[in-house]
């Protein structure tokens, strides 16, 4: 009889840790439109930037906020499609200590001549600097 009381406990234990919610309650999906991005630039090889690298200590220059399971359709002044889209994340706003996304936490999901659509399929905060060439 006692295995049953433990097994009826573990179930109650399980019913209540699904039911504490959705684990990506502060998803977001959104345009990022380009006057969002001032310190966003095209290099003379014709690649652009949406922030600059660290050190970084302009504020209106912070990297965009990518929130855990959004998508971000972010605007690009190339005029045609991305041929290379590389994205990187960072849990400091400034950029420091940033890494190359990958796997789910930096997904491309469509590239435009005038947008692309990545979503951080994670339930974790990043903020983002992405690079098309």
């Amino acid at each position: 009889m006692p295995r049953f009381g433990w097994l009826g406990a573990l179930t109650l234990l399980g019913l209540l840790g699904s039911a504490c919610g959705d684990e990506c309650g502060d998803a977001e999906d959104r345009l990022v439109e380009t006057s969002e991005l001032p310190c966003s630039m095209v290099n003379a090889e014709g690649v652009w930037e949406s922030h600059p690298l660290p050190p970084n200590d302009d504020e209106r220059c912070y990297w965009l906020e990518f929130r855990g399971c959004s998508k971000y359709e972010i605007q690009h002044p190339l005029g045609r499609v991305p041929t290379l889209i590389v994205g990187y994340t960072s849990f400091e706003e400034d950029g420091s200590f940033s890494t190359p996304g990958s796997g789910n936490s930096f997904v491309v999901e469509e590239a435009g001549a005038t947008t692309v659509t990545v979503r951080n399929a994670q339930n974790q905060f990043f903020y983002l600097r992405l690079v098309l060439e």
